[in-house]
């Protein structure tokens, strides 16, 4: 625990560039870490979260790659919508690799993120190198399809705390689970709240589950074109070992690119942070030492 409150400290001394870009009307705000002359590593946060989630992983890929950590609209400090769909995220994050000038980059996406991206690389197909997939449920067999929906189960309402102390103290993951390293929840929890005249709120939109528009996705992944790997917590709540056979089969991903991280839940890089970032390195195929 020591050796990782260190390494955690050294790594949020590497503070990033923020940055807005406008999209279909909101303005997006993103993180940039590094040289921008360097290929693109992109980072997609999951549901309710924002690009600060990422600040303790991004600094460990910068001798190889400018990050870029995206706030989707309606979570983060990008701006709300009326409404929000898989399309329009596909245009936010577009938008961010227009406003960088990347022709390409290689994508990392957690949880909700990984159905968006997907779509997103269905409609611009040249801009994925690869796709790293992140305990995400991008298809589900047809049989539970009926009774598999997680989209109620995150409908929440918001609550007004007196301060930000208080707000933090309240923080906790969807889905829930433990969190050991609790100074890392902590930081991802200062980043998750923002005062108004009533008091602090969560910044992420209530309303995002209530008119969020998905489809299946099933065509799509059978045909995407760049390269997909699989990277999950070998303890996840919701990525089963039924769902993952089955996004393998539709897929069409090897047992190669398919990688289970020890004492991880579904948020895996919280639970495991260092062993997440060796794995990572792995399949980005540079120096775990680097």
């Amino acid at each position: 625990m020591h050796n990782l409150l260190g390494w955690f400290e050294e790594a949020i001394k590497i503070t990033p560039e923020s940055k807005y870009v406008d999209s279909n009307g909101a303005k997006i705000h993103y993180l940039v870490w590094g040289e921008t002359t360097k290929p693109g590593l992109f980072l997609i946060h999951g549901y309710s979260a924002h690009a600060h989630w990422w600040d303790f992983i991004a600094p460990s890929f910068l001798e190889d790659y400018c990050v870029v950590a995206i706030d989707l609209s309606g979570m983060g400090d990008s701006e709300h919508r009326n409404s929000y769909s898989q399309s329009l995220y596909a245009e936010e994050i577009k938008a961010v690799c227009d406003d960088m000038r990347w022709k390409d980059a290689v994508f990392l996406s957690h949880s909700m993120a990984g159905p968006i991206t997907v779509k997103t690389a269905s409609i611009y197909p040249d801009l994925f190198k690869s796709l790293i997939l992140l305990d995400s449920i991008i298809v589900v067999p047809p049989d539970k399809a009926r009774s598999f929906s997680g989209k109620g189960s995150m409908i929440r309402s918001d609550f007004i705390y007196d301060d930000l102390e208080k707000a933090i103290d309240s923080f906790r993951l969807i889905p829930p689970q433990p969190c050991r390293n609790d100074f890392l929840l902590k930081h991802i929890a200062s980043q998750s709240f923002k005062e108004t005249t009533s008091g602090w709120v969560l910044k992420s939109d209530a309303l995002i589950m209530r008119t969020y528009e998905y489809e299946d996705l099933t065509d799509v992944f059978m045909n995407l074109k760049c390269p997909i790997h699989l990277v999950y917590g070998l303890m996840s709540q919701i990525f089963s070992q039924e769902i993952l056979e089955y996004t393998k089969y539709v897929g069409n991903i090897p047992e190669e690119a398919v990688v289970g991280i020890p004492g991880a839940m579904h948020h895996l890089f919280i639970d495991e942070p260092i062993l997440f970032i060796e794995e990572i390195k792995k399949v980005l195929k540079i120096g775990v030492n680097s």
